[in-house]
């Protein structure tokens, strides 16, 4: 059992092994029976060839039960001169030949020609010298032929005692090679086992298992397609091959998503940001009429002063349609090192008019030292956008809106506490606030994605976000991201 034979083996079992598992499953169940089957027709055609060596041994050992009464009645004749022991010699003398002609070629099989010829020899010659001393019993002469008698005797009583002796030997050999055939197919069976074992783990469990840690991820917000070659068309490649398909499926429409996401945060607050634009737009409508009217009569000072406040406003209209473009782009991802301080002052900026209309009272709060983090600013952006919407939301009769920036628990790591002093939500619902499409709102008011929009966000920058509430007191969610660069470091 080579590599040659396993190269083989591999290369037979390849051929029936490349379409589906049922395909596989029945290979193998094929393999294992036909060893099942091979080994009870080995079995069982040793045990009938042993059955029949059994049987012919038998009929060797009367063989020779009937050569020892020709020795021991040639004794008799002999020793004591018993004339009657003739009769009995010629009886057993013809019982032993007829036995010889009946297994004339079992003999020759087991002792070989040479032997058999010599016995045969024997066996003539014997019978020849008993007929002669029947003859002399008969003229009543005591001038016997014993020694001739006995050394052909001798030759026949040692022929048979050797022709047991090596059919017994053939049966002990016969013997051995019975207990060693299931070892052999045993050793066949295992190494086909493990071979099997192998295309079987390659081809299920290798794809199995890369495709449960790509479910995971799903669960943790990463989209990552299986990297597996899936050139085959069993089971399990198709299902790769649909899982990825699913993946990407899921990473477009949740980026739809995020994209939808923003635009209802855009209808939110879109009468604070028309106020917001209303106050520039009112002061720029102003200057300009107090320049036409009276631009001839002011002092050079106090007309460079009003163009100053005319670019102020433009500046200030300028920056609010620039914000609210950069919330609502949709480019792809892309990373880029910034304080998260900046990052929640331009959040707060779009809300600000919100909170007024609300009369909520705005608090930013800073503990310890920040550290700039890498994020994608616009996904980063909408999440924490999110949850200055939940938090106003939740505050229908005003209350106070809360930022705290600082470290987090783990070194290198900045956090972002997100608190409201709103109706709270409920201890059963705080392990499903993050499922998609859940929402505490009533029917109509709420689609319960901006949350899991926001979790989503938060895990593809590799942090992760948790919520603490009290009924009647408020929610606290708090975002913890890792403060290092693109390149892992610091």
């Amino acid at each position: 059992m080579g590599l040659g034979l396993q190269k083989i083996i591999i290369r037979f079992l390849g051929v029936f092994l490349v379409r589906t598992i049922r395909s596989r499953l029945i290979v193998i169940f094929i393999i294992c029976l036909s060893f099942m089957s091979a080994l009870a027709v080995v079995y069982y055609r040793n045990i009938f060839d042993l059955k029949e060596k059994t049987i012919l041994i038998e009929r060797f050992d009367d063989f020779r039960d009937n050569l020892l009464e020709l020795r021991r009645h040639e004794k008799n004749f002999f020793l004591a001169n018993d004339v009657s022991s003739l009769d009995k010699m010629i009886f057993f003398l013809d019982k032993t030949e007829s036995a010889f002609n009946e297994l004339k070629t079992q003999i020759k099989n087991v002792i070989g020609k040479k032997q058999f010829d010599e016995f045969q020899i024997a066996l003539e010659s014997y019978k020849k010298v008993l007929q002669e001393n029947i003859s002399i019993a008969g003229s009543g002469s005591k001038k016997y032929s014993d020694e001739t008698l006995r050394e052909k005797g001798k030759i026949l009583n040692d022929f048979s005692n050797n022709l047991i002796s090596v059919k017994r030997q053939k049966i002990d050999r016969n013997l051995n090679h019975m207990l060693i055939v299931p070892i052999i197919f045993s050793g066949i069976f295992l190494m086909i086992f493990i071979i099997i074992l192998r295309i079987v783990r390659k081809d299920i469990f290798e794809p199995l298992s890369l495709l449960r840690g790509a479910t995971e991820n799903i669960s943790n917000g990463i989209f990552e397609p299986v990297k597996y070659p899936t050139r085959k068309c069993d089971e399990v490649s198709q299902c790769l091959t649909a899982f990825n398909k699913m993946t990407h499926e899921i990473e477009t429409r949740q980026a739809q998503l995020i994209q939808s996401r923003k635009m209802a945060s855009i209808g939110t607050f879109t009468s604070g940001i028309a106020h917001e634009l209303n106050n520039p737009i009112n002061n720029i409508s102003l200057i300009v009429d107090t320049l036409l009217e009276d631009g001839e009569d002011l002092p050079d000072n106090e007309r460079i002063s009003l163009y100053k406040d005319l670019m102020d406003q433009a500046d200030r209209s300028t920056d609010i349609v620039k914000s609210l473009l950069e919330f609502s782009r949709t480019d792809q991802e892309h990373l880029e090192k910034m304080s998260i301080e900046e990052l929640v002052d331009k959040t707060a900026r779009l809300v600000k008019n919100e909170m007024q209309l609300q009369q909520i009272h705005f608090k930013k709060e800073i503990k310890g030292k920040l550290l700039p983090v890498w994020i994608d600013k616009s996904r980063l952006q909408q999440a924490l956008l999110n949850l200055l919407i939940n938090g106003i939301q939740a505050m229908p009769q005003g209350g106070t809106l809360s930022i705290t920036l600082g470290p987090g628990e783990n070194p290198g790591e900045m956090r972002i506490d997100v608190s409201d002093t709103g109706v709270g939500i409920p201890a059963n619902q705080l392990d499903s606030i993050f499922d998609p499409f859940f929402t505490t709102k009533k029917e109509g008011e709420g689609t319960g994605l901006g949350l899991s929009v926001t979790y989503g966000i938060i895990q593809k920058h590799g942090g992760h976000i948790s919520v603490k509430s009290t009924q009647g007191k408020g929610t606290c969610f708090s975002i913890f991201l890792n403060a290092r660069s693109d390149n892992g470091h610091e």
